[in-house]
């Protein structure tokens, strides 16, 4: 049953689900002055945006008080640390109460209660409501006041909402974190809906990647950037979304490119009016990027005979003017040395061809001795003793994986994981050495093939066959052989397609 009092004080009960009487309580006013803090379990923390929210709308839930001082118009807070740390701030006099019986049990957990029951709005409801008051003719501007949030709260969610259906799945998933979406607002709408569509998770490494694209530093300009810290894209003139950021970064890549290649071609001309021979160039670090040609005619610094052939020759460096930081690199060029000769077109095909029959004969060898390799540990394995099977192991005992064949995992005790390799310590405290012998012997063609390393077959060779392992190399007669099979064999299966 309820009542108004000629002080405005609204007096009840409240009932649980069962209809039993649990807290008596009172509505009123109370002069700010009048309630006191009595220690949080929470932080009080920021209250701007909430201050904001009272500022334009009121105290829209009452605080919680209860009057256990012994003193009639002096009240304790038990919940709304929080709103009345704010509603200090902006200068009310007077708050909305709950006056809640001081005897009354369970005074202590209201607040803890009130914590965890509370549901604030997801990412994506923020996302939806500015945009649903955005279309009811709402400016950004009115949106924040009607929120009591910050205009950059607002834009960020606007901008959301405007990347379309994709972009808000993500939100609505988690995948899109609204605090990493901040960082990139700034962006054109058209790369900020790209970037965010093709991401799989906003973490700081996409996100140092899209700053690292997208935002330059302008104190770290190689080019005169005065008149851009009064451009429209640069972030000092966008103080709604650049809140408290000391840097200016120019927003505008094409711009910066565009700035940046004049001055590295300015730079190009002076140093060619001194007489040196350079050119705007592409490098990373001290190295020649494969995109530029000097790649291909450099003599590089590991190279102690061409390049002093090159001092000798007494020939200057070029030098490199990369476009977009104007460092310069110099290096000495093939073509300025008396005797070099341009290859023609026929000479570099037949350079390649050569180099190709090298490499694929290198590369039969080597396959046919790891094969030799192979099957004369195997046969000494199986021939051996435990001494043979256990120092296999040992060269394989990273990963159970590639040591122990599926097969053999029972008799090991071993669980089969998809998720994860199996190690030694998955091993059953029960094994017997014996059993990892006949393990290790039953998994003897298993470890050999995923033995990939042509040194470790080496190595093993020496050791369990005492043996030399250029005693399983192929001599050359016997590679050709194998390469001729091969070529036949290619031959054959393209008549067969033909066919």
């Amino acid at each position: 049953m309820m009542k108004n009092d000629k002080n405005e004080k609204v007096e009840g009960k409240h009932y649980d689900m069962n209809g039993d009487e649990e807290r008596k309580y009172s509505f009123r006013t109370i002069a700010v002055d009048n309630i006191h803090e009595n220690g949080n379990i929470r932080q009080v923390g920021d209250i701007d945006d909430l201050a904001a929210s009272i500022r334009a709308h009121g105290i829209i839930n009452p605080i919680t008080v209860t009057n256990d001082f012994g003193m009639p118009t002096q009240y304790r807070v038990v919940a709304g640390h929080r709103r009345l740390a704010a509603a200090k701030r902006i200068g009310l006099a007077n708050v909305p109460c709950h006056v809640v019986d001081k005897d009354s049990e369970g005074l202590d957990e209201i607040p803890l209660s009130e914590n965890v029951t509370r549901m604030d709005m997801t990412p994506y409801e923020e996302c939806m409501a500015v945009k649903f008051l955005v279309s009811k003719k709402n400016t950004v501007h009115q949106v924040a006041r009607k929120f009591g949030r910050t205009l950059r709260w607002v834009l960020v969610r606007k901008k959301l909402a405007d990347a379309g259906d994709k972009v808000l799945k993500k939100v609505k998933e988690g995948v899109i974190g609204l605090d990493a979406a901040a960082k990139i607002a700034d962006l054109p709408d058209n790369v900020f809906k790209r970037e965010l569509e093709s991401c799989y998770r906003t973490d700081k490494y996409f996100i140092d990647g899209v700053l690292d694209r997208y935002h330059k530093d302008l104190s770290r300009a190689p080019f005169e950037h005065e008149a851009c810290l009064k451009c429209d894209k640069c972030s000092s003139c966008q103080a709604d979304l650049f809140e408290n950021e000391p840097k200016a970064y120019c927003l505008d890549p094409n711009c910066w490119t565009r700035k940046a290649k004049k001055a590295a071609e300015a730079k190009v001309k002076k140093l060619q009016e001194e007489g040196r021979n350079a050119r705007l160039g592409k490098f990373t670090g001290k190295c020649i990027s494969y995109e530029d040609e000097a790649d291909k005619y450099e003599i590089d610094s590991w190279d102690t005979e061409g390049q002093e052939q090159a001092k000798e020759a007494g020939i200057r460096k070029r030098i490199l003017v990369d476009a977009a930081t104007l460092k310069t690199l110099e290096y000495f060029d093939k073509r300025d040395l008396p005797d070099y000769h341009e290859m023609t077109e026929e000479e570099r095909e037949a350079e390649e061809e050569k180099e190709r029959k090298e490499i694929l004969f290198r590369e039969t060898k080597q396959d046919m001795t790891k094969n030799r390799l192979r099957k004369a540990i195997a046969k000494k394995i199986q021939e051996g003793d435990k001494d043979d099977v256990i120092a296999l192991l040992l060269f394989c005992c990273y990963d159970l994986d590639d040591t122990i064949d599926e097969s053999q995992h029972d008799l090991l005790g071993i669980k089969n994981d998809e998720d994860r390799c199996a190690v030694l310590s998955d091993i059953d405290d029960q094994v017997r050495p014996c059993d990892i012998h006949d393990a290790v012997l039953g998994s003897v063609e298993h470890i050999l093939e995923r033995t990939y390393d042509i040194d470790i077959l080496r190595k093993m060779y020496s050791i369990i066959t005492y043996g030399d392992p250029k005693e399983a190399e192929p001599v050359d007669d016997e590679v050709e052989d194998e390469l001729s099979r091969k070529n036949a064999e290619s031959e054959h299966d393209e008549e067969e397609e033909a066919k």
